[in-house]
């Protein structure tokens, strides 16, 4: 029997399960990218996988033992992976498009702002700057000093200043004022970094991967200005060009609609690779739950009558047909046809007149692999009289 009989067909709702599905899994993967935590989901793909499998070929002990483990691993997932939860809530959260555009930053602060980074890069003084945005990265930051200070240029100049205790830390800055100073941020884990990358860097970048904060960063070895914002990085040559991003950053999130061209290319050609490969593992898993998921149909199913005795015919007023409520695995549901499904009653030994018969499983004929859940009515009337002249009459 070839293979592809045992396979459900999809209907148009399930290739919109697929598509959709395959779009959070790529999403996923964007965010988590290089992280513990698509180290994590790749571990619990795998994990399914094995489960899957061992429930498909009925391994009693390997099922129960997943079933137990899924448990407890839900719990430590939830309380290991809470930041990187509430990041994927909060990315997935209508409320970035619905708010207000974010408060304006001074313009005579951005631009002062920029060139006081590019000072310090001139002097090859290395710094870390944080500006907050929507998101409250409070719990992220540790360590460090509380002030409440002007951003006066001299005032940050003397903050990094080599010989000062706090120019290793990160210097916050919220509502166009210095909150605090000497912080430390959480460190990237991603691994593709290249290695001139310090720990300014990958402080910058840990940042930006749990909040929505700008960060500039001064690289004391390179003379550089670098701004990090969700996890991308850039690099700045002049300080006009900086100002007028930070003010674009500050300006609140804007929906930019594509052209039909470049929507096509980010859709399908953009990483096809990572995307065909998302479509794939989802298309499987829907085969591998499909196949083993329970469905439940409602029909009409035809009364054929067995032994009827020669001298007797079917009255009339006898019940022809019952619904029935069928449930079994997708694919054998999928590939039941008309005359698969019929109610069998026996008449051997009956007599002319009425008779009331209840009708149970054993009277019904279904393929195997499908159970019968309901009969309605469960109980018909069958009619016999006798039969015009000589000849009996056989109906089935």
């Amino acid at each position: 029997m070839s293979l592809l009989k045992f396979m459900p067909a999809p209907t148009w709702r399930d290739l919109i399960d697929i598509l959709f599905l395959t779009l959070v899994i790529y999403q996923l993967y964007v965010w988590f990218k290089e992280t513990r935590a698509l180290r994590v989901i790749i571990g619990l793909v795998v994990l399914g996988g094995i489960y899957s499998v061992a429930k498909l070929w009925d391994l009693f002990l390997t099922t129960w033992v997943f079933q137990i483990l899924w448990q407890v691993l839900i719990i430590l997932l939830l309380i290991l992976f809470q930041s990187e939860i509430r990041q994927v809530l909060e990315k997935v959260s209508p409320l970035r498009y619905l708010r207000s555009r974010r408060r304006a930053t001074h313009n005579s602060f951005v631009s002062n702002l920029s060139q006081i980074v590019f000072e310090l890069a001139a002097h090859n003084t290395g710094a870390l700057i944080v500006l907050t945005r929507d998101d409250n990265p409070s719990e992220f930051i540790h360590g460090g000093q509380t002030i409440m200070a002007l951003p006066d240029p001299v005032l940050i100049k003397s903050i990094f200043n080599r010989n000062a205790p706090a120019h290793d830390g990160a210097v916050i800055v919220n509502r166009d004022r210095i909150t605090q100073m000497g912080c430390i941020l959480p460190l990237s884990e991603k691994e593709d970094l290249p290695e001139h990358y310090g720990t300014r860097h990958r402080a910058a970048l840990g940042l930006s991967e749990v909040s929505d904060a700008v960060c500039l960063v001064v690289s004391e070895e390179r003379s550089e200005v670098s701004t990090v914002v969700a996890g991308s990085l850039s690099t700045w040559q002049e300080p006009e060009k900086l100002a007028e991003k930070i003010n674009e950053w500050f300006g609140g999130p804007e929906i930019h609609v594509p052209k039909l061209s470049q929507f096509f290319k980010d859709t399908f050609v953009h990483d096809w690779k990572t995307k065909l490969s998302a479509l794939v593992l989802v298309m499987v898993a829907w085969l591998v739950i499909a196949i083993q998921q329970e469905m439940i149909i409602n029909l009409t199913a035809p009364i054929r009558h067995n032994h009827l005795p020669a001298e007797l015919v079917l009255d009339e007023a006898s019940t022809k047909s019952v619904g029935l409520m069928l449930a079994g695995r997708r694919n054998r549901i999928g590939e039941l046809k008309a005359g698969d499904i019929y109610v069998q009653v026996d008449l051997t030994e009956l007599a002319a007149g009425d008779h009331l018969i209840t009708l149970s499983s054993a009277n019904i004929h279904v393929p195997m692999g499908v159970k019968v859940d309901r009969i309605s009515p469960k109980n018909i009337t069958i009619s016999l009289k006798p039969a015009a002249g000589d000849e009996g009459q056989v109906v089935e």
